[in-house]
């Protein structure tokens, strides 16, 4: 993606920046984040990698994940982006604090951003979270949630089986239905008035989660919370794309890009092609 120029409207001296947003995941799910990111940014441009190779993450120690996460890091900035959007919850509790640290362009996770949507949203306090083994052990939503609110209670399941289920391309089959039927009867005999949606696989098998959980349960995606921190982070800082920019998208993975594009295809609504990226 060439179009990297950052640009000066002469007549409000506002600053524009029509480099691409990089997004990361380490499969599909972070497609649930771009797809809302492109909601409410339009004409920005993108380049996601789905780190499919490496998959699943939740599995992995946390170094491990790190050192993933900062070689698709490096790879971003290689690509000249303005913004790098850890688009994945294990990798985000894993190599955030890092990665912001380090990086010479800003970051984006996805825990904070939920954790904030799943305080306002809930009434009673008591909220529940859903994510890989990973992100459940690293106990930032936990953490982060009573952050805003000391009374409240967690309640965390890692629910590793999701990812592979919708890397599979088993979303909205019986099977998955029957998977996820059987995972969430852990919440039966928990007060939870809302459920954090704790890794970005899990908004493809919402319709399954929401037929367990019930119409009294409120689901949140922090995909949503976090297309409005990256809106709001390049607003605050005059970096937006112009009005007039030619919206381009790239999509990458380092593992099958036939398996990866028939996901996507589906998830986005849109045929893509994906290539294969070996980093």
């Amino acid at each position: 993606m060439q179009d990297n120029n950052v640009i000066e409207t002469r007549e409000e001296g506002i600053l524009l920046d029509n480099r691409p947003i990089g997004v990361m995941d380490s499969g599909v799910g972070g497609l649930t984040v771009l797809k809302e990111i492109t909601k409410i940014l339009p004409n920005e441009s993108y380049i996601f990698i789905g780190d499919q190779a490496n998959l699943p993450y939740g599995q992995k120690s946390s170094e491990t994940v790190r050192k993933l996460t900062k070689r698709i890091a490096d790879y971003m900035v290689e690509q000249d982006v303005k913004m790098f959007v850890i688009a994945c919850n294990t990798a985000t509790a894993a190599a955030y604090e890092y990665l912001k640290d380090i990086l010479p362009i800003p970051v984006i996770g996805v825990i904070e951003p939920g954790a904030e949507m799943a305080v306002s949203a809930s009434k009673s306090g008591q909220i529940g979270v859903i994510a890989t083994n990973g992100t459940v052990r690293s106990g930032d939503y936990e953490r982060l949630i009573k952050q805003h609110n000391p009374q409240a209670v967690v309640s965390s399941l890692g629910c590793p089986e999701f990812v592979t289920m919708v890397e599979e391309g088993l979303a909205g089959t019986v099977e998955a239905q029957v998977a996820v039927n059987n995972r969430l009867a852990w919440f039966m005999d928990k007060p939870i008035d809302t459920l954090v949606m704790g890794c970005t696989h899990f908004p493809i098998i919402q319709e399954e989660i929401k037929n367990v959980m019930g119409d009294g349960v409120t689901l949140i995606d922090p995909g949503v919370a976090t297309a409005r921190q990256v809106r709001d982070y390049l607003t605050a800082h005059d970096a937006l794309a112009a009005a007039e920019h030619k919206s381009q998208r790239e999509f990458n993975t380092t593992g099958s890009p036939t398996n990866f594009a028939k996901i996507a295809d589906k998830l986005l609504g849109t045929p893509i092609s994906a290539a294969k990226l070996n980093i």
